[in-house]
């Protein structure tokens, strides 16, 4: 009898994380939180979405939103490719000494997806802000 509080509380803790990192139906995955990419590469973002629209990712050195909820974009913007729930970007590379990809430092990723309420309120349904470094 004093086990299934245990196992109870072990299945909890597993499954806390993955509940906090939703948002909207937008999951992350890669790269995850704290993540370390390695300078000079094309990394794949990746993750999972719930429910219709396009989904869009940004990345940007400062965490800070806008009105909508949504990072900035000066490092990338771009249109992610969505199929039976997922969605996947590979970064462009350019091999210029200032690119982000070749500035090593911490840079933040949110996805969003593009899906206006009942209202038409609140298109932009943001996913939670990944931090990672590139190294």
């Amino acid at each position: 009898m004093r086990t299934f509080p245990l196992a109870l509380l072990a299945a909890f803790a597993v499954v806390a994380p993955a509940l906090a990192a939703t948002k909207n139906g937008v999951t992350p995955q890669t790269p995850g939180q704290g993540a370390k990419v390695a300078e000079g590469t094309r990394p794949t973002f990746k993750g999972k979405v719930k429910g219709p629209g396009s989904v869009f990712l940004h990345v940007s050195k400062s965490k800070k939103t806008d009105g909508d909820g949504v990072i900035g974009n000066k490092e990338l913007i771009a249109q992610a490719r969505v199929k039976q729930g997922r969605f996947s970007h590979k970064a462009r590379f350019f091999d210029f000494p200032e690119f982000w990809l070749n500035t090593p430092g911490t840079y933040y990723w949110q996805a969003h997806r593009i899906q206006c309420g009942e209202d038409g309120n609140d298109c932009l349904q943001e996913g939670p802000i990944v931090k990672f470094r590139v190294v």
